[in-house]
């Protein structure tokens, strides 16, 4: 079942046979559903608008006055009709257009068609155009003349042509800063991390204690002691002497 949620009201007007009234559903709001009830419960009814079928939750619902919708009156006069009726489906067609019922006025518009394949109004009415002395539909007599479609509207090639330049351009300047973007974001962020292994080196000096008193026990040009503050003093254990290259001058 299709649905739809638009809130509308099929417009009434008078039929040959008088004035047409519907199933008119009023909401709280101030709202109205005008066109055939298909289902009332108690928590919900629904109408056939003849575009569709609108499901209102009755908590919603002022009040529903239930009259003859142009639904039931197109109903009633399709069923008088005979499928060869030219003249009968061609009216019925005009009336359920004047009257909202889009899907209705295409069928009988469409009988009409199967009837008389070049009859104007019926052609007109579902869409098609006449170019060459042909009907055919509207992208149809487009294309027949060289229009191209870009985007959903149809223009002239070389109109194609400047959009689609124009479209490439703007796809290449935005592909511009966006490289340009991601450069600058790399630089900051190699930035941040040379800034970090700095701070961290730093760090790590101020809390070296062989940095504070000038030793290097790892080796470097020789294990032990590279040289001594002065005022130092070191006792060795016995039978150990300080190599000469090592010998603190301040001593």
């Amino acid at each position: 079942m299709r649905a739809t949620f638009v809130l509308c009201s099929v417009v009434l007007g008078l039929a040959a046979t008088g004035l047409v009234s519907a199933d008119e559903v009023y909401l709280k709001g101030g709202a109205k559903f005008s066109g055939r009830i298909e289902q009332q419960t108690g928590t919900m009814v629904t109408i056939d608008i003849g575009d569709g079928v609108v499901g209102v939750p009755m908590a919603r619902v002022e009040k529903i006055v239930k009259g003859k919708s142009p639904l039931d009156e197109y109903d009633e006069r399709a069923k008088a009709l005979g499928p060869k009726d030219l003249e009968g489906w061609r009216g019925l067609g005009a009336w359920a257009s004047h009257h909202g019922l889009s899907a209705q006025a295409k069928d009988a518009f469409s009988k009409v068609m199967a009837l008389s394949p070049d009859d104007p109004e019926a052609r007109q009415a579902l869409g098609y155009v006449k170019y060459n002395g042909q009907w055919m539909t509207e992208e149809q007599s487009y294309a027949a003349q060289g229009y191209v479609k870009v985007g959903g509207e149809w223009m002239t090639p070389a109109a194609a042509q400047q959009v689609q330049a124009a479209e490439t351009a703007e796809q290449a300047r935005q592909d511009a800063e966006r490289r340009a973007n991601q450069a600058e974001a790399d630089k900051i962020l190699a930035e941040q991390r040379a800034a970090k292994a700095e701070e961290r080196a730093r760090e790590a000096e101020e809390v070296d204690p062989w940095s504070q008193i000038g030793m290097n026990p790892w080796g470097g040009w020789g294990y032990g002691v590279m040289g001594w503050p002065a005022g130092t003093s070191v006792t060795m254990r016995p039978g150990y002497s300080i190599p000469q290259n090592t010998t603190n001058p301040n001593r």
